[in-house]
């Protein structure tokens, strides 16, 4: 068995790091780092910014002057950016789940077409397709365990729409709306401007940021490392990304880097968002990047923001000052797009 897998304890642990990894690790503070975080989720899962290459027996070599509280430092951000980010993800679903579940209804007939009813959705999607999307619908509410909807069941005949749309998972809303009537999805393009490079309403990239937001939203709420979460591009060269107008008013890097990033997730807001509450959500990002700035070793800061995809940091004031539209709450009843 490899030494390493052995029962160290904090004493021992803290040597290993200073004599085989050459970290520094000394005294009361970086102990009580240890015994708060575990050695695993601290030194394994935030080494990586401060690798500088490897020994001559294949073992990590890290960048000169490496402390347990950089380590640490790295965590924090990412700890802190983890509920951040979670915090505006969960806004907006629950924005989206309330505007589409007005939009449905009203797209039928006034909710008259209940949901559950294969008419309620797009006569381009097949059976197989509307069947699959009501059976997964009908089979978490029947799992839930909310009052109200256990109310609903006992005491009536039937889940509104309302009701189905916020208690659904996050992936099966999403197929609620790639499975409804054009003006649903449209509706919601034209509400946030998400439109191709002609104007046209881009349901593509609706339904990617939505799948984009749902798996970064899974790895915040599981407690997972969020700074350098990735999308690997997919075989035969498709990346699987949404490259919208924004990403293309940056430099050409934007573009040709094929894996999908946190910084995907940043311009996805600036649709999803009002202007003065992106605003605030860069400001906030921009004082969390200056801090762990000031904590860590300048090659270990740049691989942090780079494996979050942000090229520059300025860029993130590029991205803000890119013109666009407000969003017009109020005109969401009138916008009708006929199939």
């Amino acid at each position: 068995m490899n030494d390493d897998k052995f029962f160290l304890t904090y004493n021992q642990q803290m040597k290993k790091l200073r004599n085989d990894k050459h970290i520094l690790c000394n005294g009361s503070s970086h102990k009580k780092i240890l015994v708060r975080t575990g050695y695993f989720n601290i030194v394994n899962g935030y080494k990586n910014p401060f690798i500088s290459g490897r020994d001559n027996n294949g073992n990590h070599c890290y960048i000169s002057g490496t402390s347990i509280s950089q380590l640490h430092a790295v965590k924090k951000f990412d700890d802190q950016l983890r509920s951040f980010l979670l915090r505006y993800i969960t806004q907006i679903e629950e924005e989206t789940r309330t505007l589409v579940g007005y939009k449905f209804d009203e797209c039928n007939n006034n909710g008259d077409i209940p949901w559950y009813d294969i008419n309620a959705y797009s006569p381009n999607r097949s059976l197989q397709e509307k069947m699959t999307v009501i059976s997964k619908a009908y089979n978490e509410l029947s799992k839930s365990q909310l009052d109200y909807v256990k109310f609903y069941m006992d005491n009536h005949k039937q889940i509104p729409t309302w009701i189905m749309i916020k208690v659904i998972n996050f992936s099966t809303f999403i197929d609620i709306i790639r499975c409804s009537k054009m003006d649903v999805s449209h509706s919601l393009c034209n509400l946030y401007g998400l439109e191709d490079e002609n104007g046209h309403t881009n349901v593509k990239l609706l339904i990617g940021s939505l799948h984009w937001m749902r798996k970064i939203r899974n790895s915040c709420a599981h407690n997972e490392r969020v700074y350098c979460l990735t999308r690997k591009r997919e075989q035969r060269g498709r990346s699987g990304r949404v490259l919208e107008k924004y990403f293309r008013m940056l430099s050409r890097g934007y573009t040709r880097d094929l894996d999908q990033r946190l910084f995907d997730l940043i311009v996805y807001f600036k649709y999803f968002l009002p202007k003065t509450e992106y605003k605030q959500f860069i400001s906030d990002l921009k004082i969390m990047l200056t801090d762990l700035q000031l904590k860590i070793h300048p090659h270990a800061f740049e691989y942090v923001h780079t494996q979050m995809g942000i090229k520059n940091l300025s860029d993130l004031d590029t991205l803000l000052n890119i013109p666009k539209d407000e969003i017009e709450y109020n005109k969401f009843d009138k916008q009708h797009c006929f199939q």
